[in-house]
């Protein structure tokens, strides 16, 4: 154990004699935390996760000082608050705002394997432990592992209010931060609790699942939008100060705690925040201990059982083939047989598989983003932007769409139960063409469709029908560089290979290539965008090379396969 978490388990343990009053074994309580922290030194946090998975790096050793580099890094961003409004009260809600959401995000999104950790109730339980040691050994396991956020998230605060102010002002932040984060943890567990008495225990690790993908969302809109808010007039004027109001938005409580503290205001709304910011904290930790922990040791037990879905009644592939979308399109775009059972199976799995859908659905909210920061440019531009360049602008979102395609190709070769791919190769398929071509034709649609058809009927409702042409040719462009670069590059069965291996073979120099020969179509496009007899030409001549590569996608042969070691 390195000297970090030793310091930290010496601050746990020093109430020893609060903890004999309450009926708690202390040397118990010193040995569960002591493996815990341990546990945690070896446990990757989501940066170092992603490196252990690709196989580029060695055993995780020291987590702990990552999971500090990266809090310090979200502390950087905070002080974004003391540049907003005009007074403590303001700047200081946004910081706690800020401060809330990122430790409970980062609670959910990188502590959820701890918080949801199963194991304890089938190892430390059948023990001579009593509830009450078993209680607060997890409770104090976490509070370190946030000691190990918070702090260096508030420390680039505390060194910008020591030196704008004085000292004795960083100091108060740290103590505000500490009832903020005894706050924060009274959230995960109440929506813990409240999310798993109103759905099932699978569902909840797919809720879990959809919260770290708006997580890394909202830390790439932070960075895109924040620094053009700042620019607008409104951002310095803005106020807080005096809205009684405001006493029902926690952050605000602390801030308003900061200025009784600091400045000695003396308004009632002010000294109630105040108050609040410290009462209700307190009381939370102790509706935690009491009731939400034993609740919540109760519903681990049903996700220990539930580690698949529920069973459910077999129907038939034909019989739910005709009525489903999936069967529609596959009917549609694929022949039967091979192809469309590799686009059926495609399909469900991509809207089933959570490590898939946590990989694939932020490039989705990344391109929703990149779209927003281009509206605030483009709202900022002078009228000399309305030239021959303001009509391809209409149309370049739609090249856009490789994010997500190179996202979503790149990630349905992978899946971590990669070895129920053995129903492939007992299958009597003379060659897996069909297989992959069908599986690269549910991709391309289910995500091509996500844009494409709200940004058409965008287009087509805004009176622009003569667009239509272009942006048709701009998604056979895409579709026609994914269907080639797929035939061009390795072929790999659908969801049939471990994430160990996806960064390996060149995978980043394809999607660097990739992305080039995106740009290349796109500039090409753009020099012939305004002669229509060019772009319906382009539309054959793309339709055509669409159709051509998928009937030599559909030859591959089992030696062109790459399989997993």
């Amino acid at each position: 154990m390195n000297r970090i978490n030793k310091a930290l388990l010496a601050l746990a343990l020093l109430p020893r004699n609060l903890y004999r009053r309450w009926g708690i074994d202390v040397s118990q309580l010193s040995a569960i935390l002591t493996a815990k922290l341990i546990m945690d030194d070896r446990r990757p946090n989501s940066i170092q996760a992603n490196r252990h998975q690709r196989g580029d790096g060695k055993e995780v050793k020291n987590a702990t000082i990552g999971t500090i580099i990266l809090s310090t890094v979200m502390g950087l961003v905070f002080l974004f608050a003391f540049a907003f409004g005009n007074d403590h009260v303001t700047r200081l809600t946004v910081y706690f705002g800020m401060f809330i959401i990122m430790l409970c995000m980062l609670l959910v999104s990188d502590f959820t394997s701890v918080l949801i950790d199963v194991r304890d109730n089938q190892i430390i339980l059948p023990k001579p432990v009593n509830d009450r040691t078993f209680i607060v050994s997890r409770l104090l396991h976490v509070f370190l592992h946030v000691c190990k956020l918070v702090f260096p998230m508030s420390l680039p605060g505390m060194v910008f209010l020591a030196f704008d102010s004085n000292p004795a002002a960083s100091l108060l932040l740290l103590f505000l931060a500490v009832f903020a984060t005894l706050f924060s943890v009274f959230l995960i567990n109440a929506v813990y609790i409240a999310i798993l008495r109103v759905t099932t225990p699978e569902r909840f690790k797919s809720i879990i699942s959809y919260v770290q993908i708006a997580f890394a969302i909202l830390i790439y809109a932070g960075s895109q939008l924040l620094p053009r808010f700042e620019e607008t007039a409104a951002f310095d004027e803005f106020t807080l100060a005096d809205k009684p109001w405001m006493l029902l938005v926690p952050p605000y409580w602390f801030a308003a705690a900061f200025d009784t503290v600091f400045s000695g205001s003396s308004k009632w709304f002010q000294v109630a925040a105040a108050l609040m910011a410290v009462a209700v904290p307190l009381l939370s930790i102790y509706l935690v201990v009491k009731y939400l922990a034993p609740a919540f040791n109760q519903k681990l037990a049903m996700i220990a059982g539930s580690e698949g879905p529920a069973v459910k009644t077999v129907v038939s592939p034909g019989a739910q083939g005709k009525s489903s979308l999936s069967g529609i399109l596959a009917r549609w775009l694929t022949k039967n047989g091979a192809e469309r059972a590799g686009f059926l199976f495609t399909w469900k799995m991509m809207a089933r598989s959570r490590e898939f859908k946590v990989r694939v659905y932020p490039s989705i909210g990344y391109l929703i983003v990149m779209m927003v920061a281009a509206m605030f440019r483009s709202h900022g531009g002078s009228e000399a932007d309305d030239g021959f360049f303001s009509g391809f602008k209409l149309i370049l979102p739609v090249y856009f769409i490789n994010i997500i395609l190179i996202a979503a190709v790149g990630q349905i070769a992978y899946s971590e139960k990669y070895k129920a791919a053995w129903m492939f190769f007992i299958s009597p398929l003379e060659r897996p063409g069909p297989l992959i071509s069908g599986a690269l034709k549910a991709t391309v649609l289910k995500f091509c469709s996500v844009i494409c058809i709200p940004f058409i009927l965008y287009r087509l409702l805004a009176g622009s029908p003569a667009e239509l042409p272009n942006i048709l040719l701009a998604i056979f462009n895409q579709v026609l560089i994914i269907f080639g670069m797929s035939l061009i590059g390795s072929s790999r069965l659908p969801f049939a290979n471990p994430f160990i291996e996806a960064n390996r073979g060149g995978q980043l120099m394809r999607l660097l290539l990739w992305l080039l020969l995106s740009g290349i179509v796109a500039l090409i496009h753009f020099l012939l965008f305004r002669n229509m007899f060019a772009v319906g030409a382009g539309l054959v001549l793309t339709a055509l090379g669409i159709w051509f590569v998928a009937q030599q996608l559909r030859k591959i042969s089992w030696e062109a396969v790459e399989l997993a070691d």
